[in-house]
């Protein structure tokens, strides 16, 4: 056993082990499943149900569905496609957790000796397989090979441009647009059901740390070289180690890696840091309102990993914020369709204040009476807030009035079975300003001050270019001050699954600041005196060197009457 769990740690770092192996599977270790039992009715059996079949009390609130156990099918193995995973699998899975899902990772909770057991007895709820039957139900070990980079965190560094140009080419070979979308990000196909009929869809290749079976190691290739190797059994994921070789596989790989944004981690969410600070960029001249302007076309990339090119290096960043399902109220959702958006800021005196709000979306509605939407969310009487006070969140309160800026629209000529659109669809923008003192008191002011000015929606990326100026007349309008850390949250409805309301995506409270303008003279006439200084001194010293090697020279100081 301490054989074949080295094997499986080997094959699950990337590591090649020689000839595939076929073997029995992990047989039931019956003498832990009392404790295991335990571990189950306390922990899993809220999502995963009684019997196991993924009908826990929980599992109708939850996207993707919890997995049925009943049929052995499980995702993340290092066994080939429709078979049994090893133990090795299982225990990696309860205890890291599949990001992307609702599935925690139970490893911060459980002990060792507890998961191992949970391991054994979810594996006899297992109805249409049996671990213990060594001769109708082989597995084979699957070969990986090994990383052909030797590549380590953060991995992009050091895999080479041809080696990403292949993977892109088998890409379009292969057809993997066709669920996963023109640029991966997952929009290929809305009507993907499981093995049990219900909705799913195929993974965000730019959101690599939501990757099932890759926590706290988002960016590594082999995470993809193993799901193209062995599929995810229960989905349409098919293998592809009869149409890829290894090699082949590992160069899909490092396209499918390419596209994800590097992004500090947080080694307890496993997601990327949110960008607290949003800096808002003075630009002088003329802040243009196209989106596809190249001071817009800023790297998601973050600089403590990948250094900008020169071309972007003066375009301001663009920001994480993290979004979750709002919970406190009504439908209680907790599967928002997106879990995150990118902002970006330009701000000068003439033109005002302009906000780039991107977010992924693989699918927009094609109802007019849902139609998605985003916004933005400032305190409406930020000039009476004294130290850290924001208002409520949500909506704000009574006492803490909100200012929102609402951006809602349907995409023109869209349609979600189609094939993949290069040029994206332009959106049909209503843009709204809502005042809010709580949940049952939002309504929607006379006069709107805010535009949206571009948008677009492109291969499953949404982007809304909002404009306000600095300030306004109005009583409930939010103020911007220059140099000053201003609250701002964001809200994000799905028309697709329906949201409307309170129910949505959201951010807590973030800050902004409108970075000050630059007196370009100023900064020359500084730049001047300080040159000048330094100049000087240089010039100073010098001399004070020269003077000193001449006195010692001519006698007049003695070597130990020196100063130094």
């Amino acid at each position: 056993m301490l054989l074949l769990t080295l094997v499986v740690s080997m094959a699950m770092a990337g590591v090649a082990f020689g000839e595939e192996e076929i073997r029995p599977p992990d047989a039931v270790k019956t003498d832990l499943l009392e404790l295991g039992k335990k571990v189950y009715f306390k922990r899993c059996v809220w999502c995963h149900g009684v019997k196991g079949a993924g009908d826990g009390p929980a599992a109708e609130r939850l996207f993707t569905r919890p997995r049925n156990f009943l049929s052995g099918n499980f995702k993340i193995r290092t066994t080939d496609s429709g078979e049994l995973p090893l133990d090795e699998s299982l225990i990696r899975t309860v205890k890291n957790g599949l990001q992307g899902s609702a599935m925690p990772a139970w490893g911060e909770f459980l002990k060792e000796d507890e998961i191992v057991a949970v391991v054994n007895f979810v594996k006899t709820l297992v109805e249409d397989r049996d671990f213990n039957d060594a001769e109708d139900e082989e597995v084979t070990i699957m070969e990986f090979g090994t990383n052909p980079w030797n590549t380590t965190g953060p991995y992009h560094l050091g895999v080479p441009q041809d080696a990403i140009d292949r993977g892109k080419e088998l890409f379009t070979k292969n057809k993997c647009f066709e669920c996963h979308g023109g640029e991966g990000r997952g929009d290929g196909n809305p009507t993907m059901k499981d093995d049990w009929g219900f909705p799913i869809m195929a993974a965000d290749w730019q959101q690599c740390w939501n990757f099932r079976g890759s926590r706290r190691d988002p960016f590594n290739p082999f995470h993809v070289v193993r799901t193209v190797s062995t599929g995810l059994n229960g989905t349409p994921m098919p293998n592809f180690k009869d149409k890829l070789t290894i090699e082949n596989r590992w160069d899909l790989a490092a396209f499918v890696n390419s596209l994800c944004p590097r992004k500090k981690q947080d080694k307890l969410t496993s997601k990327p840091v949110p960008d607290f600070l949003i800096s808002s960029s003075n630009t002088p001249g003329t802040i243009a309102e196209k989106i596809d302007d190249p001071m817009w076309q800023s790297p998601d990339h973050d600089p403590r990993i990948v250094e900008r090119s020169e071309e972007k290096a003066g375009n301001p960043r663009v920001n994480y914020i993290a979004l979750a399902g709002q919970i406190t109220r009504g439908k209680r959702n907790f599967d928002p369709k997106a879990d995150n958006l990118w902002v970006t800021s330009r701000w000068n005196e003439e033109q005002g204040i302009y906000y780039l709000v991107e977010f992924h979306n693989r699918f927009l509605s094609t109802d007019p009476e849902y139609p998605d939407a985003v916004a933005i969310q400032w305190p409406a009487k930020l000039q009476d807030l004294f130290g850290a006070e924001k208002p409520y969140f949500i909506f704000g309160d009574s006492k803490k009035p909100v200012d929102i800026w609402k951006a809602s629209f349907m995409a023109k000529d869209y349609n979600p079975a189609g094939a993949p659109n290069p040029a994206g669809y332009q959106l049909d923008v209503t843009v709204e300003e809502l005042n809010g003192n709580g949940f049952e008191d939002v309504m929607a002011k006379d006069e709107t001050t805010v535009q949206v000015v571009d948008s677009i929606f492109h291969q499953g990326r949404v982007k809304v270019l909002f404009k306000r100026a600095l300030t306004t007349e109005g009583e409930m309008d939010v103020q911007i001050p220059v140099e000053q850390f201003i609250p701002v949250s964001f809200m994000q409805w799905a028309g697709d699954d329906k949201e409307t309301d309170e129910n949505m995506a959201i951010s807590t409270w973030y800050y902004t600041i409108l970075e000050p303008a630059v007196d370009q003279g100023h900064i020359l006439l500084m730049a001047g005196v300080m040159g000048t200084v330094f100049v000087g001194l240089q010039g100073w010293l010098v001399w004070m060197t020269k003077r000193t090697r001449k006195m010692y020279s001519d006698g007049k100081v003695k070597q130990d009457e020196l100063p130094f």
